[in-house]
This record gives C-alpha cells, sequence and structure tokens, in this order.
C-alpha cells in the first residue's frame, strides 16, 4: 500500500476533526507526522502518531486548542508553560518563538513544560534551515534508560537534533536518541518478530538480550556506554531543570494514559549572520562536507555519508512515489479507530489496498 502526503493530510483531516481539534492544529500534528513518514522514520510516522495521539484526547490528557502561555520572556529567551497541548504544536511554537528571539540578536532559547510527545526532533530543529539558522532541539522523556553500570531506568530516551546550512550541498540534519535505539524501533521488531541487535537491551535480571518483548519488560541500554549515559543526563538538565518541570523518575511511563505525561522541550535558534555570516559559514559547511565525502569508504561501504543524508534521499524517493504503508499496520490502526468510534469510512474507497 502506498499513500500519498495529500492523503494522509486528509486522514488526519477526517480522524481528529471528529474529536473537535481545530484544523490548523491538525495541519501541523499531520506535517510533523509527514515530515517522519517521508524521511523513513516509521517509528515516529503517520500511523503510530495518529493513534497515539487519539488515545491521549480520549483519555482527556492532551488538550485539543490548549492556550500555550509564555511565564517568563526576555529578548534571548522564553519560558513555555504548553498546557499538555498536542506536542507537535507546543513544539512548533517553541521553536518559532526560538527563531524571532534570534532575529532580532544572535541566539534565542525556548524551553517548555508540560509537553507531550511532539514526534521526530528533527522536524523543529529543520524549521531553522529556513531562517539560515542553526536549529537545536532537545526533548526528555520517561525513565527507561538506566545509567551506566545499573538495571534500573532513570532517564528517557532522552533525543536530540541539530540541524546545519550548507550552500551547495543538503543541510547536515543530526537526529538521534540517546539510548542504543529507541524504543520504537523495538515495538517495530517485536510487531515484525524479529530480533534486535545484541546490545540494545537488558531483560529484567540484567541480562543481555535480543529478544525485543524481553527487552521492553527491561530496560533500553544508553548508546555508547558512559557516553550515552552523560548525554541522556545533559538533555534532562537542558530540558526539565531549566523549565522547572518533571525530571528523571517523575515522568510516568509512556504507556501510562491515566495522567499527563509532562516532558519538556529545549529549543535553540542560532543566527549565523551573527558571527562569521551566511555565506562564509555555509562555504566552510561545504567544505567539511567534501572532506568527508572524499573520504574513501572502508570494505562493506560504497560511500560515505553524512548525518540525515539517507532520510534526505529517502524523503525524495517517498515524496515521488508515495510512502508505503504495511497492511498489518493500517489494519491495526482502523481497528483502534473504529474502537473509539471514530468514523473512518469515507476515506477507506481512495486509501485501502
Amino acid at each position: 500500500m502506498i499513500m500519498k502526503s495529500h492523503e494522509i493530510k486528509q486522514l488526519y483531516l477526517c480522524v481528529l476533526g471528529q474529536m473537535g481539534v481545530p484544523k490548523k492544529e491538525i495541519e501541523v500534528v499531520a506535517d510533523a507526522a509527514i515530515f517522519a513518514s517521508l524521511r523513513g522514520i516509521d517509528t515516529h510516522g503517520f500511523i503510530p502518531i495518529l493513534t497515539r495521539v487519539v488515545k491521549e484526547i480520549k483519555a482527556g490528557i492532551v488538550k485539543p486548542n490548549a492556550k500555550i502561555q509564555i511565564i517568563k520572556e526576555n529578548k534571548n529567551g522564553a519560558l513555555v508553560d504548553a498546557n499538555m497541548s498536542l506536542g507537535p504544536v507546543s513544539g512548533l511554537m517553541s521553536m518559532e518563538l526560538a527563531i524571532k528571539k534570534a532575529q532580532g540578536g544572535s541566539v534565542g532559547i525556548v524551553v517548555a513544560r508540560n509537553c507531550n510527545h511532539f514526534g521526530v526532533a528533527s522536524y523543529y530543529a529543520a524549521k531553522a534551515l529556513e531562517n539560515n539558522m542553526i536549529g537545536a532541539v532537545f526533548c526528555n522523556a520517561a525513565p527507561t534508560i538506566p545509567p551506566f553500570g545499573s538495571l534500573e531506568g532513570v532517564h528517557g530516551t532522552n533525543p536530540m537534533s541539530f540541524a546545519m546550512p550548507a550552500g551547495k550541498y543538503s543541510p547536515i540534519i543530526l537526529d538521534i536518541s540517546t539510548s542504543a535505539a529507541a524504543r520504537g524501533k523495538v515495538s517495530h521488531a517485536l510487531r515484525k518478530g524479529e530480533k534486535i541487535p545484541k546490545g540494545w537491551a537488558l531483560d529484567k535480571n540484567g541480562h543481555p538480550t535480543t529478544d525485543p518483548k524481553t527487552a521492553l519488560e527491561g530496560v533500553i541500554l544508553p548508546m555508547g556506554g558512559h557516553k550515552g549515559y552523560g548525554l541522556g543526563l545533559v538533555v534532562d538538565v537542558f530540558t526539565a531543570a531549566l523549565a522547572g518541570s518533571l525530571i528523571a523518575k517523575e515522568i510516568p511511563p509512556y504507556s501510562d494514559l491515566s495522567t499527563p505525561y509532562g516532558a519538556s522541550y529545549f529549543m535553540m535558534a542560532i543566527r549565523v549572520e551573527s558571527f562569521a555570516g551566511i555565506g562564509p559559514f555555509k562555504h566552510r559547511v561545504d567544505r567539511l562536507i567534501r572532506d568527508c565525502k572524499s573520504c574513501a569508504p572502508m570494505e562493506g561501504f560504497s560511500e560515505v555519508l553524512l548525518p540525515g543524508e539517507i532520510e534526505f534521499r529517502e524523503a525524495q524517493k517517498r515524496d515521488r512515489e508515495g510512502i508505503p504503508v504495511e497492511n498489518e499496520r493500517w489494519q491495526d490502526m482502523l481497528e483502534i479507530l473504529e474502537s473509539d468510534r471514530i468514523k473512518v469510512d469515507p476515506l477507506l474507497a481512495n486509501l485501502a489496498p
């Protein structure tokens, strides 16, 4: 099954419109999900995001049309209360505010509290590129990752993303979790009946496992051992500590729909023109890219790739050919929506395989 971006937006408008979500907010949520799906980040693509949002709104822990408030503000920064609004809506508002502040100076930083899951961090970091800026985004999450040398989860997968403009080349976009793998990838392996790589997780008894089911019952490991552990803590500090919000074990499990999630965001935009200037900056970034791309590939590799390059190529392909959708995931989504009395029949004639 193949879907085009406009069909996905139609699906979102139909489903979330029935739940009282304003059209403007639906379009933001759909745009963020489509961004992930186009780039091949299907763990954060349009199906898991839509089903999650439906469950959260039904449970009352996400508020459509919530009033997002600026609690504190100065020339270079702001503290925002997302008030449990839709994650992409508060995420986009926060990054746009950071960009606006950077335009008036050199750097804009916005931290937000009382937030929900916002999808992929690179969606927001990439917004800075439209203004010839560097974008940086962090988000904390439920405690599923143990400190290095422990078996007990303290901080989350805590993603971070950096988007950097280039000249003749596509921008460098780094989007990573500070864990060995996102929990969504482990869940995907479980659904597909596949094993996960060694080094991703431990079972509940602290033994290494390649079984996704026991991995989800245990803990996901930090990437790079103590290095990923350190970066995960940094994300919690830059988000929750700066925002004065829930941190580490205070955040409820992601599967708990009985209480608001309460994550925090850190959004930063850097106005390149305030430093070396955008021309010299892009020239140096292009040189960096050329130096990397010109390196001889090692055995087993056909070329050297930059962060975000695989996703950039995939986005070009999927934009042209459409986004592939697993029939099983599509049917699962329909069952979830129908169980929540969401009518999707008018769409099926056009979207069903």
